[in-house]
């Protein structure tokens, strides 16, 4: 099942790639193909989960690596789906869109499933420079360019940071196997291996935009167009988590787990505290959008630091209602930029009022990310506040408790714009098409499912992530 998802999802791109030239004035039927594609290797992933062994040496079968291709091809589905809100397609047609999505997807697949670290680095990559090309993609914007090369250049210096670490770690335990690498670790760390894991985690940390690593997001979500910032802020987080519990499983072992989960946890509590200030600022909402995705990156490392099945779990609920809220938002997002309304809260003021379907769409969503019971997103901090206390982190946990109560004020401020602020006398109301409103919809309802009913998604998760403790 994965080595056939593996095949398609290859194979998928370049046909995607090589028909986009002919298909510019007709972008439905390449999102069509492209939405077909992921909602066969959707189906096959599922099925991988039941799968085990190692694939030719490189590939770990299994529930983690099925999980992955499940979680990743969901969000090219929504993409290929969200893709249909402009009606025109993009600026320079969207058949090298879907494959550079495809392709992204297929990098995160191998990432997480990754038997050894040149697997796990060659995934990363593919994956990586996908979004590189992405947040560029539309070359009349004013900061897509320049966002692209700045997040670009700091991608490779991660990048840089994560090899080199990488080499550190073979050079110490004379392995790039997992398995290896665990047996070098399982008795003591040298100077020369806690280099290497410190290296490591900076590269990761660049990938999953933790503080201090950070710098390179706002402006990259800023400056793409708002369908592709979002795929940013779900993709590649999510293979890079999921990518990261595999190897704080299987490969860091020992008396390093410790030391790494100290970090981790440092890293997370300082992208949680300083994400949520840096947001209070913001008047562009990508910006501010971007931060959130700093503060959440925060949340997902506490779940992940505490290297425990509770912890994992939590990590896996909070990638799934974080993807189902932030697609959301952002294909919001880029319906009210295909109709002029620009991303700040200077023109969100009324909106609300003025469209109040879209209004409430919004408001589901914010309040999804703000962590407001009866909403996913109250249930994944609240999963991560319980695997902290499972887990004696009280510090840590106190410190996030009171991060979600101060981050309420900027989101709150979005709700403020939309319902309390009176609209410009120019502004009317946005009318959405039906295949957009129905989109839409249908995210906030799988926001309130998960919110009310998480016990399927949770027995699902659990199942899967069993694997790795």
């Amino acid at each position: 099942m994965t080595l056939a998802a593996i095949i398609i999802l290859a194979l998928g791109g370049l046909a995607l790639a090589l028909a986009a030239p002919n298909f510019d004035e007709r972008p439905t039927v390449l999102g069509g193909l492209s939405g077909a594609v992921f909602g066969v290797t959707l189906l096959l992933g599922f099925g991988a989960m039941g799968e085990s062994g190692v694939l030719y040496g490189a590939l770990e079968l299994g529930p983690v690596t099925g999980l992955a291709l499940v979680l990743l091809s969901l969000i090219g589905l929504l993409v290929a789906a969200g893709a249909t809100i402009r009606e025109n397609g993009f600026a320079l047609g969207s058949g090298e869109v879907h494959a550079l999505v495809m392709w992204g997807v297929l990098g995160g697949v191998l990432l997480v499933g990754s038997a050894h670290l040149l697997m796990f680095y060659l995934g990363l990559e593919l994956s990586a420079y996908s979004t590189y090309v992405l947040v560029g993609y539309d070359r009349d914007r004013r900061f897509g360019t320049e966002a692209a090369a700045k997040y670009m250049i700091l991608g490779a210096v991660g990048s840089s940071l994560l090899l080199f670490g990488m080499a550190l770690l073979y050079a110490e335990t004379g392995s790039i196997g997992y398995a290896g690498i665990a047996a070098g670790l399982s008795y003591n760390v040298s100077p020369l291996a806690l280099g290497g894991l410190v290296l490591m985690l900076v590269g990761i940390g660049f990938k999953l935009a933790w503080v201090p690593f950070h710098a390179w997001a706002p402006d990259a979500y800023q400056g793409a167009f708002p369908l592709m910032a979002g795929y940013l802020s779900v993709a590649p987080k999510t293979a890079v988590a999921l990518g990261l519990a595999v190897l704080l499983a299987r490969a860091f072992v020992g008396p390093a787990a410790a030391t790494v989960q100290g970090w981790i946890t440092a890293l997370a509590l300082l992208s949680v505290i300083l994400g949520s200030i840096w947001a209070l600022t913001q008047t562009d909402v990508k910006r501010l959008l971007a931060y959130s995705t700093i503060v959440h990156m925060g949340f997902l490392g506490l779940g992940l630091a505490t290297g425990s099945l509770t912890g994992y779990v939590a990590v896996g609920y909070y990638l799934l209602a974080y993807i189902v809220t932030s697609l959301g938002m952002f294909f919001t997002l880029e319906g009210l930029e295909a109709h002029g309304v620009a991303s700040n809260l200077e023109a969100w003021k009324g909106l609300g009022r003025r469209s109040p379907l879209v209004g409430v769409l919004l408001a589901i969503f914010i309040l999804s990310l703000a962590g407001v019971p009866l909403l996913a997103g109250f249930l994944a901090k609240l999963y991560v506040f319980a695997a902290l206390a499972a887990a004696a982190s009280w510090a840590a946990l106190l410190a996030a408790v009171v991060m979600v109560v101060f981050g309420y004020y900027f989101y709150f401020r979005l709700l403020a714009a939309l319902f309390l602020e009176e609209p410009a006398e120019e502004a009317g109301a946005v009318a959405f098409s039906p295949t957009a409103l129905t989109l839409m919809a249908l995210l906030a309802a799988a926001v309130i499912a998960l919110g009310v009913w998480p016990q399927p998604a949770l027995e699902w998760l659990r199942t899967a992530m069993m694997a790795l403790v």
